[in-house]
């Protein structure tokens, strides 16, 4: 097999470990390996982008049950938004400026929310209660879908702001993540994101998400809620640099 073919499917399967284990960042992840390697852009997002929807439909067909509803349809009334905006800033303009500003308010963060968790046991927790907080995660999130197959990051960090199970954490966003990557996948593809080899590249790709889901689910498993919660705020502060570097 083609070294290169290699290196790109272990960039897919990676982005899909780390999906399924915190329930975003695949993109944040596989898109520099990618851009390492020396992949096309447009074939690097248009191929995350259906890589992030399979994840999401396998991880929810086992997740269903703990969906928080009202809140996931006010998220996806906002992508709806979104996505078609995201799509119009990537054809136009330059999105250098926002993936900094974007990477720089991730680290920051990130070490607060690590910092408190970690250094102060009375810590004040900010709840959003107000229905507009969903609503403008999704758009939020449709917009960074659109540009860098990234809609996860703003739906976490309103997840770990809401007295939310981790079951119900991980469902809603998986199936927040579901429906707007299929709106993300088809605007890639009208909007002439998507490349010669997209869909081959995606074909061989799946038995490595299928596997990354597997493998995924069983550190799950392993995981107490504490550790998860840290290592998700750590996992942010990664993807924070990650922006600032590709």
């Amino acid at each position: 097999m083609d070294l290169f073919l290699v290196y790109i499917l272990i960039s897919i399967f990676l982005g899909g470990l780390v999906r399924t284990y915190f329930g975003f960042g695949e993109a944040l992840v596989s898109m520099p390996l990618l851009a390492l390697i020396g992949l096309n852009l447009h074939t690097s997002i248009s191929l995350v982008g259906l890589a992030g929807l399979t994840v999401a439909s396998l991880n929810i067909f086992l997740d269903y049950r703990n969906i928080k509803i009202k809140v996931l349809l006010l998220m996806l009334l906002g992508s709806l938004l979104g996505v078609p905006l995201g799509i119009l800033i990537l054809q136009h303009i330059a999105t250098s400026f926002i993936q900094i500003m974007l990477g720089l308010f991730l680290i920051l963060y990130g070490i607060y929310a690590f910092g408190k968790i970690t250094f102060f046991k009375n810590r004040y927790n900010i709840i959003l209660k107000s229905n507009i907080w969903p609503s403008l995660t999704g758009m939020i999130s449709g917009v960074l879908g659109s540009l860098y197959n990234s809609h996860g990051v703003p739906v976490v960090i309103y997840g770990t702001m809401s007295p939310w199970h981790i079951k119900d954490f991980r469902s809603t966003i998986q199936a927040h993540f579901l429906i707007t990557a299929i709106f993300v996948v088809i605007g890639q593809a009208s909007g002439g994101i998507w490349t010669s080899q997209t869909v081959s590249l995606f074909l061989l790709s799946i038995p490595c998400l299928i596997i990354s889901v597997v493998v995924g689910k069983y550190l799950i498993n392993h995981t107490t809620y504490h550790n998860f919660e840290k290592w998700i705020y750590l996992f942010i502060i990664i993807l924070g640099f990650l922006l600032l570097l590709i």
